[in-house]
Formats: C-alpha cells, structure tokens, sequence
C-alpha cells in the first residue's frame, strides 16, 4: 500500500518559482531602503513600485503553495505549512506596506525583516525533502 502522496512536479516548481521571485522582491526592498535611509529621495519610486512586486510575488507563492497542498491530498504537515507560512507573508506584506507608508518605521523595519525570514522558511521548505514526499493523513 502506498502511504505517501507527492505533489504535482509542476506545482512544486511554481511554488519555487514564486518564492524566489517573492524572496528577490523583498530583497530589492532592502536595498532600496538602505537608499532611503542614506537620504538618496531617487530610490523612493523605486521602493514604492517595488512594494506592488512584492504583494504580486507574494500572492503568486500563495496560489501555488495552494496548488502544491491541494496536489497532496490536503492534509501532510509540510504543505500545509508552506501554505500557511505563505499566507502569513502575504498578510503581513500589506501590513508592513500601511507602517511604510502611514505609520512609524520603528514599526515599518521589524516588519520587514520578519516578513523576510517567512519568505527565507518559505524557500527552505519549498526546497525539503518533507514537500516533495509527504505521509497522507499526516
């Protein structure tokens, strides 16, 4: 009897895919920030649109961490924490945005590197073994 349940190869490569994408977005936020914080008003553009890649990114890992939990039968413990750290990220990505934009940035700058070390689990597990290979009913 087989007792595991792998997702979909392509499922699994979306969510990378779009962890990667969300992981360089935020990066790119980083570095347009430490811009900010050296006076240099020129990358304000540059982190404002950054911020729309970043809710884009995000909604895409999302939908695929979605699509890879659903291709295991909805129930093994990686996928459904890869989707919820996911969702996590999203969630707190607008709030992090609203501190930047209306409130303190002794706020806005936590936010941002806890946002940043969800994408960075967000990666690790699209990357582990546990989600490519998962106990049903687990």
């Amino acid at each position: 009897m087989n007792t595991t349940s792998a997702p979909p190869p392509t499922a699994l490569w979306a969510l990378r895919a779009a962890v990667l994408l969300h992981l360089a977005a935020v990066l790119w936020e980083g570095a347009t920030a430490g811009q900010l914080v050296t006076f240099n008003t020129d990358a304000l553009p540059l982190h404002y649109y950054g911020a729309f890649g970043v809710h884009v990114a995000a909604g895409a890992q999302v939908l695929a961490a979605w699509w890879v939990w659903s291709g295991t039968g909805r129930a093994p413990r990686a996928p459904r924490t890869a989707l919820a750290v996911s969702l996590v990220a999203f969630v707190l990505g607008f709030v992090q945005a609203a501190l930047g934009t209306y409130g303190p940035l002794q706020a806005h700058v936590p936010a941002a590197m806890v946002l940043t070390g969800l994408v960075v689990w967000a990666a690790v597990l699209s990357w582990s073994p546990g989600l490519r290979r998962t106990p049903v009913g687990a």
